[in-house]
């Protein structure tokens, strides 16, 4: 049995619906701890744990989901005839891949440089779903996924750029 991409299966669609908004889970979490230490007062952490952890939690579950999807754009590469557009998409799908890397780095380096990491990071979903635009090919579905799931990224990493 084949299962086009373009349009899967209704009950493939919802399962990858809740794993999706699932996945929003880790964003929210260490953003609630920040705004709850910030407002309330309430603080998480003692000696054993930084008080840039929850900073560090979003930064690095943020790099893991932009290493994640940018390694769709090899799969997009390879259905797509023009080669140096498939080129183009394979070599962003990398260069995403590092930048997030760097924005983990960066963070450690530096806990002050938590806002150049999350800067980089909202900047690398945005181009992510930029990319998968242009290439096209998206089934109408995937694509209002996408684009609901990555503007609700986008809104936390603004936040968490509000709270550092």
């Amino acid at each position: 049995m084949t299962i086009s991409l373009n349009n899967p299966p209704p009950s493939l669609q919802n399962f990858m619906r809740a794993l999706g908004y699932a996945g929003l889970i880790p964003f929210i979490f260490p953003l609630g701890l920040m705004v709850c230490e910030l407002w309330f007062g309430i603080v998480f952490y003692h000696e054993m744990v930084p008080p840039h952890f929850a900073s560090y939690m979003f930064i690095t579950y943020s790099a893991v989901i932009l290493s994640f999807m940018s390694g769709t754009l090899w799969a997009h590469g390879q259905r797509i005839n023009e080669q140096y557009l498939a080129k183009c998409a394979v070599l962003l799908s990398n260069m995403l891949s590092l930048s997030a890397w760097c924005a983990v780095l960066m963070s450690y380096v530096a806990p002050e440089w938590a806002v150049y990491s999350v800067a980089l990071l909202m900047a690398g979903f945005v181009s992510l779903l930029c990319v998968e635009h242009v290439i096209g090919g998206i089934g109408k579905a995937y694509w209002r996924l996408r684009l609901s799931l990555t503007i609700i990224v986008v809104v936390l990493h603004l936040s968490m750029l509000v709270i550092i």
